[in-house]
């Protein structure tokens, strides 16, 4: 009996030792530990006791999130974790997606359905937010990794099936980026000052151009007014403080461009705000990014858009749905190399990539701008027929290997004839949109890859129009003017046909056969081995191996002197022009015309 109750004492400490989940330990959702590795403290403090240190990718439960610190459970054990270090798992209710009103306020998200309650999570109004509960007249809704509460009469429902994944790339801006920025023009104006715990620190440029001065003043005032009614309002006794900076550049003697950039910290909170102001010197206007810019072409700039933006978001993410539009334009500005695009934090793309900034160069976007400029001018691409040319060619795609190979020709600034499959145009849009945004061709392959000498006139007809159409379904306006016939295969009435649709067949000269051997070693020695002025290369993007070849065979090619063109541009400077229905393999160097 002594032991038995012996036994049952020694049970009943065991038991009382096992930490209990009480109802505020509820489980909230779950997350992993993002990048390098994390403390768990025993108080939500960076001064807090260290229980345990936890590398990238452990898992954890989170019971509390106030937007600074997340309670957590690990294992047995309990403590504190900073919410920015911690990515959030998308396996919490989701509802919807909603935007709050553009209105040039600052957006608060409470701790509670109450406007009394406690902020974890500052931003600029005109942020997507995800909705995740019904809270009556508050909705509960996250924020990069922050959960909190929004009034509801400030929500406006979006519609679209958006899928939240954890696979955004961290990068971002901030006001202080700008610190040692150009300030080729203006002179420098600058103010601090103290309101209670509210300081600021400000400097901007005066231009001697009223419309341009009134706007970036105007800006200002309206920044320092913003914050600190804020601040007050939400944040009283805490120290809050406003940065702002600026660049300021000088294109040529016509355009010059602002760049002001507002950085509001608070605690752990900082909201970013951004201006920008063209200013076209000769007649004193400032130029709408929006409206005066791009008055040539607007798909090309909106193209190059989504494309660098599919690069920072590997997959659909926190309401980014992909289809930027003219509004992205508002906060672009001139530089010498191209125009800079900055995105706010939370307005267009997820909130946690903080604001990023998207590069559009002169060579990609410059034709479609219609600014009197030399400068501009001077820096879009041109190809000089005295130099050596090369069509690379990759056909059977679209695939996931493609971006690759767009992104190693856009950083070189070359391009290439994409031949495609037409039944996988739609599946691959957005690869599509990237080959054509970056300057590059897009060449017909057939709609499912057929023999076309052994099909009939009206049917080597359907699958050249069938995939033509699906292209230009995606890209409105654009025409497919290359055939690559599958396996080479050409006989009269695949030439008749060609001619007929005004289209040339593109042949080749060197035969990488990546397709056989599956190596980028081999691969990339065929590209160099068979490089000469004229030539056209067959390649295939379905490839990663070949992908790894092009990364490494583009840069030498340019370094050793190649121009990198599309099958059209290369026989544009044919003696004879393009011919439609002919087969081209090549262009002899002794058939270009140098004096175009």
């Amino acid at each position: 009996m002594k032991r038995l109750l012996a036994l049952i004492m020694s049970l009943a400490l065991l038991l009382s030792a096992i930490p209990s989940m009480s109802a505020e330990d509820e489980i909230m959702y779950t997350g992993t530990v993002a990048g390098g590795s994390l403390h768990l403290r025993k108080e939500p403090s960076s001064s807090g006791k260290v229980i345990n240190t936890y590398k990238a990718g452990t898992k954890v439960d989170i019971l509390e999130n106030d937007g600074v610190w997340c309670k957590v459970k690990v294992g047995k054990s309990t403590g504190y974790m900073m919410t920015q270090y911690l990515k959030i798992e998308p396996n919490y209710p989701h509802l919807g997606w909603s935007r709050t009103p553009d209105d040039g306020t600052v957006l608060n998200l409470r701790a509670a359905a109450d406007g009394a309650s406690r902020v974890v999570y500052k931003a600029l109004s005109g942020c997507v937010l995800e909705t995740v509960e019904d809270a009556g007249s508050w909705m509960r809704v996250r924020a990069g990794s922050v959960f909190g509460y929004v009034e509801k009469s400030r929500l406006t429902s979006l519609s679209g099936d958006y899928t939240p994944a954890p696979t955004v790339r961290e990068e971002g801006l901030t006001a202080l980026s700008l610190r040692t920025a150009p300030r080729e023009v203006g002179s420098a104006r600058g103010m601090e000052r103290t309101e209670g715990d509210f300081t600021y620190s400000v400097n901007y440029p005066a231009l001697d151009f009223p419309a341009a001065d009134s706007a970036m003043s105007g800006w200002v005032q309206d920044m320092i007014r913003l914050f600190e009614a804020d601040h007050q309002a939400n944040h009283g006794g805490e120290p809050g403080h406003l940065t702002v900076e600026y660049q300021a550049v000088k294109v040529d003697d016509r355009y010059q461009s602002v760049l002001l950039m507002a950085l509001y910290e608070v605690g752990f909170f900082q909201v970013n705000a951004v201006k920008a102001v063209n200013v076209d010197t000769q007649s004193g206007r400032v130029l709408s990014g929006e409206k005066d810019l791009f008055t040539l072409d607007t798909s090309r700039p909106m193209f190059c858009l989504e494309s660098a933006v599919a690069r920072l978001l590997h997959g659909p993410a926190d309401g980014y749905d992909g289809k930027p539009d003219m509004g992205w334009l508002r906060w672009a500005v001139l530089t010498r190399e191209g125009v800079q695009v900055y995105l706010p934090a939370g307005l267009f793309l997820p909130p946690s990539l903080g604001t990023c900034r998207v590069d559009l160069r002169y060579q990609q976007v410059g034709e479609c701008m219609g600014l009197d400029s030399e400068w501009i001018a001077s820096h879009l691409r041109i190809i000089d027929p005295t130099k050596p040319m090369i069509a690379l060619t990759f056909d059977d795609g679209p695939s996931e290997e493609t971006d690759r190979i767009l992104q190693v020709l856009a950083e070189y600034n070359a391009r290439a004839t994409f031949c495609v499959i037409g039944s996988k145009v739609e599946e691959y849009s957005g690869v599509i949109k990237r080959i054509i945004a970056g300057g590059n061709e897009i060449a017909c392959h057939t709609w499912s890859h057929p023999k076309l000498i052994n099909l009939s006139a009206s049917n080597v007809r359907s699958q050249i129009e069938r995939t033509n159409s699906a292209v230009s379904a995606i890209v409105p306006g654009y025409q497919v003017k290359v055939l690559r016939p599958p396996y080479g295969s050409v006989n009269k009435t695949v030439r008749t046909v060609c001619a007929e649709l005004d289209m040339v067949i593109a042949h080749w000269q060197v035969d990488t056969l990546d397709w056989s051997t599956r190596n980028a070693k081999k691969t990339y020695r065929a590209i160099m081995k068979g490089a000469s002025n004229g030539v056209i290369i067959l390649c295939h993007d379905l490839y990663g191996t070949t992908a790894d070849a092009a990364e490494q065979a583009i840069p030498e090619l340019i370094n050793k002197g190649y121009q990198l063109v599309t099958v059209s541009e290369l026989l544009s400077f044919h003696k004879d022009g393009a011919v439609p229905g002919t087969v081209y393999n090549r262009v002899d160097p002794e058939n270009i015309v140098t004096g175009k």
